[in-house]
């Protein structure tokens, strides 16, 4: 017999899974990621580098800043061409406003009804309104920032090779500033509800990552390894998934913001690393629902970050200035950590400046072989200890652990 979850809940994208019983044992359980396969890699194919990362931008409306700086990552490093400190801090500041917005939905609108025993953010609201709010406060400035770098809430054209269509103005920055401090005691006062979430899930014995906190270039893992991504990780399709499936030296992994603290935690602003210490034995267990703590603490992180760059930035002054950008045939990789983690756009670019090559790997594609041992892990433990409905329902935060983006990761197979 079989358990079908007909479609994940509060999650992006549609998606279910079937969990397969035998003589009343958990015997497999399959993800299925059956939203409508992309094509984007194909879509580039031809196309003038120029155009690409706007392009790439409408691979997500969640993370599409994520996807436009792995982007001109990818064609900047396949031409050679190398931007100052302003053009990556802005860059950064604009990925650390995805991470705002991003981790705010996920963890107060998502994630906490679970936690206070709701079905829903709306219901929730009637006695925890004050949480609800905060979240909402915290997601709008996540999008404030989005808007002022990347041009748009969503699906921006301002992230160019090179620099920006258009920088931000001194009282962008300003107000930056200022609400990213003000923001700290909304953020701070979560972390406690996600410190006391259950364990759930697999226990993660790899974690992959960038090598820069936000962007890298190359990947590193827990067993020490830096690399880029075709030399250790092996991507396989599989008939009932549009998504693909990746293992690292053949064993499952997971990225993801768990990883990102475990590989990178001396990274961390001040007192995010603080509160990381504080938390890192409970981190260290590795169940995959610690990925809500991490994101939380994570978004201390990026409003401490965003503080510092926008603080930088005002005291050096806004140049302004693009870097001029030569095609060439070349070839190159955009690592970066997206709100889920690890992103992958690689590019082959022939002399005149057109994409002849494109593979673009996204985080839920990364854990999609990790949600899949997760949900076999807990189905294993509850299996035939509560009802139906409440099985399907603890199953369901296995899932939302992960904040999965699938539409993200649904792409063509084969080119």
């Amino acid at each position: 017999m079989s358990i079908e979850i007909d479609a994940f809940t509060r999650v992006e994208g549609n998606g279910g899974a079937e969990i397969i019983v035998e003589n009343g044992e958990v015997k497999e359980v399959r993800v299925k990621i059956f939203e409508g396969p992309r094509f984007f890699e194909l879509l580039t194919l031809g196309r003038h580098y120029y155009d690409v990362p706007d392009l790439e931008a409408r691979i997500c409306a969640i993370c599409y800043l994520s996807h436009s700086v792995a982007s001109v990552l990818g064609i900047e490093r396949a031409f050679g061409v190398e931007v100052p400190r302003e053009i990556m801090l802005l860059r950064e500041l604009a990925l650390i406003g995805e991470f705002l917005e991003s981790h705010a939905l996920h963890l107060y609108l998502l994630v906490a009804p679970d936690l206070f025993g709701y079905a829903d953010a709306i219901r929730m609201a009637s006695k925890h309104g004050e949480v609800v709010k905060e979240g909402l406060t915290i997601k709008a400035f996540g999008n404030y920032i989005r808007e002022t770098i990347g041009g748009r809430e969503i699906h921006g054209i301002n992230i160019k090779p090179g620099g920006f269509g258009r920088y931000p103005s001194v009282e962008e920055l300003e107000r930056i500033e200022r609400n990213s401090e003000a923001l700290l005691t909304f953020a701070k006062r979560v972390i406690g509800i996600f410190a006391s979430q259950e364990p759930l899930g697999a226990r993660v014995n790899h974690h992959v990552a960038t090598d820069g906190y936000l962007y890298g270039s190359r990947l590193i893992a827990s067993d020490g390894e830096s690399f880029d991504y075709f030399e250790h990780i092996e991507e396989k399709s599989l008939p009932y998934s549009f998504a693909k499936q990746s293992l690292y030296k053949g064993e499952v992994f997971m990225v993801g913001a768990l990883p990102r603290l475990m590989l990178k935690g001396e990274k961390l602003t001040p007192l995010a690393k603080r509160l990381f210490e504080e938390h890192r034995e409970k981190l260290s267990k590795g169940y995959v629902s610690l990925n809500n703590l991490a994101q939380a603490i994570e978004l201390i992180y990026a409003l401490e970050r965003a503080g510092e760059i926008a603080k930088e930035l005002l005291d050096s002054g806004i140049k302004g200035e693009n870097i001029p950008v030569e095609p060439r045939e070349g070839e190159g990789i955009g690592y970066v950590e997206a709100p889920r983690g690890v992103l992958v756009h690689h590019y082959r670019i022939d002399e005149k400046g057109n994409i002849a090559y494109s593979n673009i790997i996204t985080p839920t594609a990364f854990n999609h072989a990790m949600m899949e041992l997760s949900l076999f892990t807990e189905a294993g433990k509850r299996y035939g200890e509560m009802s139906e409905a409440e099985f399907v329902q603890k199953l369901e935060e296995v899932v939302r652990a992960f904040d999965p983006c699938i539409s993200c990761s649904v792409h063509i197979v084969k080119l």
